[in-house]
């Protein structure tokens, strides 16, 4: 219950951002500034403890999944308290620190196509693991808890699960791309 809530907050400062950001940035902030640089920083750990985090939990869930349902079982309880205390928050900072680096560095504006693709990318993270991925992971959950008398509808899911959990990763995988590459600039 308390997710989406928590969620809603770093979106909307990233809506507000992007509002606030079109055209010449708002403060001016050299690349090297120290600011800018703290900004970077928090950004590139962020992201990767969310997405490297979200990702690692899919192959150890897999894994897992082959040695029974009782290792499955533990280690989907482990990463499920991992994701909702420390992988969600990171890739939400993540996003906020983005918009951050973008108003305090004159270089970048909201209107250049690689960081408006980079948000639309984000978005599509966002609506993949709050539209598709947590309630196929929820309801994993419960197949998985309820023992044998679920195992097929179990194995359905966790098929379903890796599917989102793999265009995740492909997202986030271009969003890097574009960020890396900056297409345009």
């Amino acid at each position: 219950m308390g997710a989406p809530a928590a969620a809603s907050v770093p979106l909307a400062a990233i809506l507000a951002g992007m509002a606030l950001g079109f055209g010449d940035s708002l403060v001016a902030a050299s690349f090297n500034s120290g600011w800018y640089q703290a900004v970077l920083v928090v950004h590139l750990v962020s992201a990767v403890v969310g997405f490297g985090g979200s990702a690692l939990g899919t192959v150890m869930l897999r894994r897992a999944w082959t040695d029974g349902a009782d290792a499955a079982a533990a280690v989907r309880r482990a990463f499920e308290f991992a994701s909702n205390r420390l992988t969600d928050m990171a890739a939400y900072l993540a996003g906020v620190a983005g918009v951050v680096a973008v108003l305090i560095d004159d270089r970048w504006t909201f209107r250049q196509g690689w960081v408006t693709t980079a948000f639309v990318l984000y978005f599509v993270w966002l609506g993949i693991a709050h539209g598709a991925l947590r309630p196929t992971s929820a309801k994993l959950a419960e197949a998985m808890d309820a023992g044998s008398e679920r195992s097929r509808d179990a194995e359905r899911l966790r098929k379903r699960a890796e599917l989102w959990s793999m265009a995740n990763n492909l997202v986030i995988v271009a969003a890097i791309a574009v960020m890396v590459t900056k297409p345009g600039l």
